[in-house]
């Protein structure tokens, strides 16, 4: 764990952990990066440029940096895009990203990430189409939001049905939840920045910290 002398995380050395290069791999359709953990899975589909039905969609950049500081500073698994992409994990169906992902620490929960504008939230925590497969993961990620002062929703303005990663997941029998963050919370420059970042870390400890405890 990244700790200031004050007790309170170093945002910039967190920030540092996701800047470290993973394992590269390469699927048909584009390749990613993986950071070996288990407890939880933090995933960053959009964090390169990417097409969706034949269109080119701008990268979320910001957003695999923050999965890999996550996933390193618990101990936790990560998966972000890496490279040119041919498709977009998050709406091709049995894209080989969400495979992988699937792969990742089985059985462990996945915290999936992306970027909004803002639309008078910062946050807007996604619980897919079996929300139940959401309890115990969306709950931390609200409380530790709102506690830091963000504007939190949930399921608005995307509630993670549909064709997205945590659908495709949850289909398949397997904990996930998605989490919307507009591009001030990715902006080193920007005060909502170290709010997100520490909001989120403390949510995936405690959602790590489930993993770890009774059953």
């Amino acid at each position: 764990m990244v700790t200031a002398r004050s007790g309170v995380p170093d945002v910039g050395a967190l920030r540092a952990l996701g800047g470290m290069r993973g394992v590269v791999e390469h699927g048909p359709t584009g390749g990613w990066e993986t950071t070996a953990g288990h407890g939880v899975v933090l995933s960053a589909p959009h964090e390169v440029d990417h097409v969706r039905d034949g269109a080119e969609k701008r990268a979320e950049r910001g957003t695999g940096r923050l999965a890999f500081a996550l996933a390193r500073a618990v101990g936790a698994a990560g998966i972000r895009t890496h490279g040119p992409q041919a498709g977009d994990p998050n709406w091709d169906t049995g894209h080989p990203y969400t495979a992988r992902l699937a792969r990742l620490s089985p059985d462990a929960p996945v915290v999936d990430l992306h970027m909004m504008r803002d639309r008078g939230v910062e946050v807007c925590v996604g619980l897919g189409p079996v929300p139940d497969l959401a309890d115990g993961l969306w709950q931390p990620l609200v409380e530790e939001a709102v506690a830091a002062g963000l504007r939190t929703a949930v399921n608005w303005p995307f509630p993670a049905r549909k064709r997205t990663v945590t659908a495709a997941l949850q289909r398949a029998g397997r904990r996930a939840v998605q989490v919307e963050l507009t591009w001030d919370c990715y902006d080193p420059t920007h005060p909502s920045m170290p709010l997100a970042y520490l909001a989120l870390l403390r949510a995936v400890q405690r959602i790590a910290a489930a993993e770890h405890g009774p059953r």
